[in-house]
């Protein structure tokens, strides 16, 4: 037993007491979680600029609006320029840009006309041209139907199907064009009131009537909420903060299982086993490497909680932590990491060359991504079909459960615990299965090539 805890030892200062495992500590949460902070700091980078707009307006109307309400717009953004809380930012990222709209040569272009505004659009010299058509600000046809009561008149029929068309190099995913059809649907709609003569509905009236009624999402009450609604669910904490629990998992599996495979791999090539087991049996061998191994994994989860809590305390949200869910996620972390690991280790030491092993373990990424392909699916129903098969799924049982308890919905209190026993028996199962495969792979120089060959060692005598 004292050497057991001797190769315990040394496999969690070979792990944790590294360089190389500092930086993978600073660097994991980065490739993974960096986009979100990232983009708030790049957006304050791009955006800012003058834009022209050439404007073919043919009702010869609703220019003046677009040049009053941009410069309306451009003493906002002057306004708040500086202010960090008051900035104006575009929904697509960056800051706003301001907008300089100017008539075109024609109010109805021709093909010559517009192809020539193209060219500049492409050049750079113009970064918009809107074109808006004569039949926009037109009264629609009446058409026969129930009429009103008190006009005697006829239902408008449905728009035109001409419609304005904005031409740019990003017109898709361009703000003005967006801004734009807002105003443009405003005009319009004030037009069709007076057109219609319904002068007993003030614009501002009809714009209440337009308002929408946002419903508040709360979690079912309970006694302790004095039989009042609780505040509502936050989009962050009930999607992603799911998603977070199950990415830290998901990390330290990788960060954990990874060195096994490297470890087993280099001491196999440079026949450093062959001296281990002068001393000791192939099974303390493995077994001490998976317990450090396991003892490794908990410093990632220490260091990465305190992290997370220390960040949350400093933005007042020590709320969002999930304290119930801390013992599952560590009874489930402990089986991932010996699950995994052990795979890794055999992989390890049954191959000669690191294809060899990329190719038998593209099946174990593929199973251990699952719940991360499908996430979106098990957050919006937990206790559905896929959630609840990928938690009995032993591959996949700890990255999803903890995403199905950060939820906070209800799950049957007997999933978790079955769950728990079923990857206690998988895990011990995968450990015995794994401890017969080191031992026939440990002192052999040929390498597997596929998961059958791998299988059979196991059916091997010592």
């Amino acid at each position: 037993m004292a050497k057991l805890w001797i190769i315990a030892y040394r496999e969690y200062v070979a792990m944790v007491g590294t360089k190389a495992f500092l930086f993978s500590m600073v660097m994991m949460p980065v490739l993974m979680f960096g986009s979100l902070f990232l983009m708030p700091l790049l957006q304050k980078i791009g955006g800012g600029r003058e834009l022209k707009i050439v404007v073919a307006d043919g009702t010869g109307r609703i220019l003046k609006v677009l040049e009053d309400a941009a410069a309306a717009r451009a003493t906002q953004l002057d306004a708040n320029q500086g202010q960090d809380e008051g900035a104006m930012q575009s929904p697509f990222g960056g800051n706003a840009d301001k907008w300089i709209f100017a008539p075109s040569d024609q109010p109805q272009l021709d093909a010559e006309t517009r192809l020539s505004y193209c060219e500049q659009i492409r050049r750079g010299d113009l970064y918009g041209l809107l074109e808006i058509p004569a039949s926009l600000m037109q009264p629609p046809e009446l058409v026969e139907g129930p009429s009103d009561s008190t006009s005697g008149r006829g239902l408008p029929s449905s728009p035109s199907a001409e419609q304005p068309v904005f031409y740019a190099n990003d017109a898709m995913m361009s703000e003005a064009r967006l801004w734009c059809a807002q105003l443009l649907s405003k005009v319009v709609r004030e037009e069709r009131i007076q057109q219609f003569q319904l002068d007993s509905i003030d614009p501002a009236v009809l714009n209440l009537l337009e308002s929408r009624v946002e419903v508040a999402a709360s979690k079912p009450i309970d006694k302790s909420s004095g039989g009042k609604p609780q505040s509502p669910i936050d989009a962050l904490k009930s999607m992603f903060l799911p998603f977070g629990v199950m990415m830290l998992m998901f990390m330290v599996i990788l960060m954990a299982a990874q060195p096994m495979l490297e470890s087993a791999m280099e001491e196999k090539s440079l026949r450093i086993s062959e001296v281990l087991i002068g001393a000791v049996t192939p099974t303390q061998l493995m077994g001490g490497k998976l317990l450090g191994n396991v003892a490794g994994s908990l410093v990632i989860f220490v260091l990465y909680g305190a992290g997370g809590i220390f960040v949350l305390s400093q933005q007042d949200m020590l709320s969002a932590v999930p304290l119930p869910l801390i013992p599952w996620f560590l009874l489930f972390q402990i089986l991932g990491v010996l699950f995994f690991s052990s795979i890794f280790l055999v992989v390890g030491a049954s191959v000669n060359e690191l294809k060899e092993a990329q190719a038998l373990l593209l099946p174990v990424w593929m199973v251990l991504m699952a719940p991360v392909m499908v996430w979106f699916i098990a957050v919006r129903d937990p206790n559905g079909g896929v959630a609840t098969a990928l938690s009995f799924f032993p591959p996949s049982c700890p990255l999803t459960m903890v995403l199905r308890l950060a939820t906070g919905v209800a799950i049957p209190v007997w999933q978790p615990i079955a769950a728990a026993i079923l990857m206690i028996a998988s895990t011990m199962g995968m450990v015995v299965l794994a401890g017969r495969i080191y031992r026939v792979g440990l002192l052999r120089t040929d390498g597997v090539r596929s998961i059958a060959q791998l299988l059979r060692r196991a059916l091997q005598a010592n």
